[in-house]
């Protein structure tokens, strides 16, 4: 069967819960037709710890989405990360089967696609992707598309994601209690990759850093795949709580002085600048100066940057990356951080805002929706190669029927 035009993807965060509701067509890029967002108190450090709270914030993300579309969200392609997380690289290799003339096939792949899956984990993790970086042939490595080539032995290099097993079933059940099915879990920060970069920075090599809430995504690319991904346990709600802390304010009075008067490096901040902040147990606000915000937000940024550092290094990458870095999520949209990331990880920068999608929803441009967004492009390869595969099927399907009809007649003749 040809599958549904309609996908969902679904980003469920520290902070706040996204769906994105699209139409799918081969001809075109996704059609966003309704968004839903809502505040998220059931996760820490992207791991579900109130099953209620998390599933109430899905229901309504899904329901925003449903009720501006106007259609129904029935299955989501679900978003994963957390601390949990791990990543790493993995070659296997399996002889062609054909003995004469050793032409690869489909099944070979297919075959050693399933054979890089097997990997020995511990009982309480689960592989979440096995993604191809290159094939070989004989020996010769970079090959992207290794059917219809001669050999005699191929082999592959995959990254492989893994994640605690409960963790990820915690996700699915919060899902699955709104009325919903998970279609496929994705890692967030692959799926962020898709929608704010480019395929010329992939193939350079370049770092995508997703800041979320109470965690930031990290996916190093390299001759245009995914060679390493993590998770660092510094976000935007770590920022929020530094404001709230040193100004003595409410989180949600923090959080709006952090994205309207945040910047991340205190030199470039005017000293005459003033910004107004309600203090606890005070009627009126106070007047301070914009940068004693700076210089309180600008040591966490810079741990995160020192952390970016070290999981470039431990990737072996520091000097593989002349496409630099990419920051995206909600809170990289704070004044002075390509500064601050320039002066600390040495490498040039930008935002990554989502692209890929038609919407005449303006909410869709924020970094914020960007894992969301990179989901549904996600779904829309998948919807190109299903319909591929059918139409591959019904014209194979249509000449068993024509040559069985021709038999059949043969037979009847003699």
């Amino acid at each position: 069967m040809i599958p549904a035009n309609i996908v969902t993807g679904l980003d469920v965060g520290t902070t706040k819960v996204c769906a994105i509701i699209a139409e799918l067509s081969r001809e075109s890029p996704p059609n966003v037709v309704g968004i839903g967002i809502s505040s998220c108190t059931g996760l820490q450090r992207g791991t579900v710890v109130d099953i209620e709270a998390t599933t109430e914030a899905i229901h309504k993300a899904v329901r925003k989405a449903e009720r501006m579309s106007g259609k129904t969200a029935d299955t989501v392609l679900l978003g994963v990360t957390g601390q949990h997380i791990a990543s790493f690289n993995s070659r296997s290799a399996v002889a062609i089967s054909d003995p004469s003339p050793r032409e690869i096939s489909q099944r070979d792949v297919e075959r050693l696609t399933e054979s890089s899956k097997i990997i020995v984990l511990p009982p309480d993790r689960e592989v979440v992707h096995a993604i191809p970086r290159w094939y070989a042939v004989d020996g010769e490595r970079g090959i992207r598309t290794p059917v219809g080539m001669y050999g005699s032995r191929l082999e592959i290099e995959s990254h492989v994601v893994t994640g605690l097993s409960s963790f990820i079933s915690n996700v699915i059940k919060c899902v699955q209690a709104v009325g919903l099915e998970v279609e496929a879990t994705i890692l967030q920060p692959i799926a962020t990759g898709e929608s704010v970069l480019l395929e010329e920075e992939k193939e350079l090599g370049v770092a995508m850093v997703d800041i979320g809430g109470g965690t930031s995504d990290l996916a190093i690319y390299l001759d245009g795949s995914v060679y390493y991904s993590g998770v660092i346990p510094v976000g935007g709600t770590h920022v929020t709580k530094d404001i709230a802390v040193g100004l003595c304010a409410a989180q949600d009075e923090a959080e709006r002085v952090k994205i309207r008067h945040g910047c991340a490096l205190a030199e470039l901040v005017d000293q005459k600048n003033t910004f107004e902040i309600v203090s606890l147990g005070r009627p009126k606000p106070r007047v301070l100066p914009r940068r004693v915000l700076a210089e309180i937000i600008e040591p966490r940024m810079t741990e995160l940057c020192e952390l970016i550092v070290e999981h470039v290094e431990k990737a072996g990458c520091s000097d593989r990356l002349p496409a630099g870095i990419v920051f995206t999520g909600g809170s990289s949209q704070i004044a002075g951080l390509i500064e601050l990331a320039s002066r600390v990880i040495g490498l040039p920068g930008r935002i990554g805002k989502p692209r890929g999608v038609v919407s005449s929803v303006q909410e869709i441009d924020s970094p914020s929706c960007a894992t969301a967004v990179g989901l549904l492009l996600f779904g829309q390869r998948h919807y190109t190669e299903m319909l591929s595969v059918c139409a591959y099927g019904n014209t194979l399907l249509a000449r068993i029927v024509r040559s069985l009809k021709e038999f059949l007649a043969k037979v009847g003749g003699d």
